[in-house]
């Protein structure tokens, strides 16, 4: 019985150190990190209503959809990007998902586009706890802080 107690006091133990390291596990950069994105985000389907302009922020390995995140609303969240240098021009493929406090899933994909401009382009959708598709949305935007070019001279 005595080892049976000190088994299971050491798992305990073990498990506890598990967890603790778990929630001290930072997310690795990544290849997008202090990139930042001037978007209008329109709704999809018949009541699109007016675009709605953000700012999508890629930093220490993570995504914050700006409005959401400083409304508290949600946290950022973990990026997989994807890069093809085969591509004229060069493009990145990103994906995005982060759960709020009621187990929504905010999901977003897009491709940013190196060419003349940077720019990005995608779509983000919202889902219920069993992955129902709640609202969906469309994006456009451009690297934020870049100067447009001017017109050509005729």
């Amino acid at each position: 019985m005595k080892k049976f107690l000190y088994a299971l006091l050491a798992l305990t133990i073990m498990a506890g150190g598990a967890m603790a390291q778990a929630k001290k596990e930072k997310i690795a950069p990544g290849p997008l990190d202090n990139k930042s994105f001037t978007v209008e985000i329109t709704k999809d389907g018949k009541k699109k209503g007016e675009p709605i302009k953000d700012e999508f922020k890629f930093k220490k390995g993570t995504f914050a959809n700006k409005m959401l995140t400083d409304a508290g609303y949600l946290k950022a969240a973990a990026y997989e990007a994807t890069f093809d240098s085969t591509a004229k021009p060069m493009t990145c493929a990103f994906t995005v998902e982060a759960k709020d406090e009621s187990e929504n899933t905010f999901k977003w994909e897009g491709t940013i586009t190196y060419g003349d401009e940077i720019t990005i382009e995608g779509t983000a959708a919202i889902l219920n706890k069993k992955g129902k598709q709640k609202e969906s949305y469309t994006y456009t935007g451009t690297i934020k802080g870049a100067k447009k070019a001017a017109p050509a001279k005729k």
